[in-house]
């Protein structure tokens, strides 16, 4: 996509705080890149880069830049190579899941298949909670995960601390009307700061979606640690050992499930599923590799990944 941002002319953002995981392969240089921001507030407003600015709800807005531009034909062959990065993107993310499947080792499941396998077993109009870790990050790289028309998803903000999906997706459900799915993705160390809070979330009667990525513990931190010191350090963020979880959930009503292989995964989100839908918070705890690692995130980067070379 970085290609795409770098023949771009202009970008039109809808109630986004241009954070870097939304400018994330945007020409460095900002003047590059006007963007005409569309937000509720000028507090959300980001005076760095060049262009224009709306404030309202984006949803009018668009609805009356629609109605304006409604006799006006896109010329040129962008709507053509949009069409054709993406169907490079899809290719490249279908054979980095089949690399990173045939190298799960045994008692790990792929995250990729995770994300595929809850995309097929939640409905198209669910929000998504995402975290602050490691393997949870696959779940901001599209094709991995796409979000369709009806669909939400929230974000962390710039240094937010580890465990706020996991406790923003209680909010979300009571924000949400009521059947709207809300799912969380978290690793398993985000979830172990957030764990003392589910008799909170029984209590409450907010019916969210876990989905626990078990990496053994902090994973972000343990592959910073392999990457410096090596297998020498004396050191560990991971060890493999059970969560607890499964006991806690039992106690307060909540439903539990815990994956090994791919083949569990249709049937434990499918009864997961179940049991959200009908009122009840789920947690299914997949267990993956540390060196599952999403895209770009082999080197160091700092707290953010780096990009990968040749990226349409």
């Amino acid at each position: 996509m970085d290609a795409l941002w770098r023949e771009a002319g202009l970008v039109i953002a809808l109630g986004s705080r241009l954070e870097e995981t939304a400018t994330f392969g945007w020409p460095d240089d900002p003047a590059q890149l006007p963007v005409i921001q569309a937000v509720l507030g000028e507090e959300s407003l980001v005076m760095e880069r060049p262009g224009a600015y709306v404030l309202g709800d984006a949803g009018r807005i668009v609805d009356a830049w629609t109605e304006l531009l409604a006799d006006h034909r896109p010329g040129g062959d962008w709507p053509e190579r949009i069409r054709t990065a993406k169907t490079a993107l899809a290719q490249r993310a279908a054979d980095r899941a089949e690399e990173a499947a045939k190298a799960a080792p045994e008692g790990a499941v792929p995250v990729a298949r995770v994300l595929a396998a809850l995309d097929r077993a939640v409905p198209a109009d669910r929000v998504l909670v995402q975290e602050n870790g490691l393997q949870d990050m696959w779940s901001y790289f599209f094709p991995h995960y796409a979000l369709g028309a009806g669909g939400g998803s929230v974000v962390p903000s710039e240094q937010t601390p580890l465990g706020f999906g996991a406790a923003a997706a209680v909010g979300v459900r009571l924000a949400e009307p009521a059947g709207r799915p809300v799912v969380a993705v978290v690793g398993d160390g985000a979830f172990n700061l957030f764990r003392g809070e589910l008799p909170t979330v029984a209590d409450a009667g907010a019916a969210v979606l876990y989905v626990v990525l078990d990496n053994g513990g902090y994973g972000w931190l343990q592959s910073n640690l392999d990457r410096v010191s090596g297998p020498a350090s004396r050191f560990a963020f991971t060890t493999p050992r059970p969560t607890g979880t499964e006991g806690l959930a039992d106690a307060y009503g909540l439903g539990h499930r815990r994956v090994t292989t791919a083949d569990e995964l249709p049937a434990a989100l499918a009864d997961a599923w179940r049991r959200v839908a009908a009122g009840t918070t789920a947690v299914v705890e997949v267990a993956v590799a540390l060196t599952d690692t999403p895209p770009g995130m082999t080197g160091s980067a700092g707290d953010f990944p780096e990009r990968e070379g040749g990226e349409p």
